[in-house]
């Protein structure tokens, strides 16, 4: 019995450190650092072609917003957002901001991992404005000593994570999709 009670926790203990997330969260113990996602049936250099696909698609100006990229290995995005980060002054605030993607390709998976989120201030009395990086490698800034979100970045918890959750989102319908979408419209 005691080896059927320590095989179980052992288990246990091996499916909770080698778990994967699927999902970016937003607390008090940080962002999700990345997100997997499971494509069955797909080959890393298939998922690579659908992503380049993808980007093509999504983004205005594809080649200005891949960064870097290695055949079948991975590719870094760069995009841009103006509802990515809202801030609570005196009304709910969106600043412009950039973001930085990694996607690297296993077979029947693919790594979707935030590398930077930035965003731009305007010039005030009180600041010089400019770009600023938006750190999330440690959330606690973001919240009060009795661990509740401080009123300045009350939309980060929800807004953030759920742009990038649907982003990921997209990618992977994209991937799975036998068709690819076209930007010619009946005209």
């Amino acid at each position: 019995m005691k080896r059927i009670a320590l095989m179980f926790s052992i288990l246990s203990v091996t499916n909770f450190v080698f778990a994967q997330e699927t999902e970016f969260k937003f607390t008090k113990e940080g962002f999700t650092d990345y997100v997997v996602t499971q494509c069955e049936g797909k080959s890393k250099s298939e998922l690579y072609k659908k992503t380049l696909d993808w980007v093509s698609v999504t983004y205005k100006n594809p080649k200005e917003v891949i960064k870097a990229q290695i055949e079948n290995d991975y590719i870094r995005i760069e995009g841009s957002s103006n509802s990515l980060i809202c801030m609570s002054i005196l009304s709910k605030k969106c600043n412009p901001a950039t973001y930085q993607i990694e996607i690297l390709f296993k077979d029947n998976k693919y790594k979707f991992d935030v590398i930077e989120i930035r965003q731009h201030f305007e010039a005030s009395e009180y600041s010089s404005g400019g770009w600023y990086e938006v750190g999330l490698a440690t959330t606690e800034k973001y919240y009060n000593k009795k661990g509740e979100i401080k009123n300045t970045y009350k939309y980060f918890p929800e807004m953030i994570p759920s742009y990038f959750n649907n982003l990921n989102l997209e990618l992977k319908q994209f991937i799975i999709s036998e068709k690819i979408p076209s930007k010619k419209g009946d005209w």
